[in-house]
């Protein structure tokens, strides 16, 4: 496997009962869904990105709200409304 860039995220890897896969609902889609575990996320928007997300902490903002609005206020946040 090749070295990944400076600042390029595995995401979470959590230890499943199917070797080789990551399961975690995604609530934009409303479903659960697989995802290679070898996956190393190392593009320049996506190391863009977490470090926007480092800067912004959106989730400080929206903390202790009902999820639906928990979703919106970080939408809100992120899209700098």
């Amino acid at each position: 496997m090749r070295e990944p860039k400076k600042g390029a995220t595995t995401g979470r890897v959590r230890g499943t009962a199917i070797p080789g896969t990551r399961v975690y609902y995604k609530p934009a889609l409303g479903k659960i869904v697989f995802r290679p575990t070898n996956v190393i996320r190392s593009s320049d928007r996506v190391i863009q990105r977490n470090k926007n997300f480092g800067e912004i902490k959106p989730a400080a903002h929206c903390k202790g709200k009902p999820w639906k609005d928990f979703i919106k206020c970080m939408s809100d946040v992120l899209k700098g409304r």
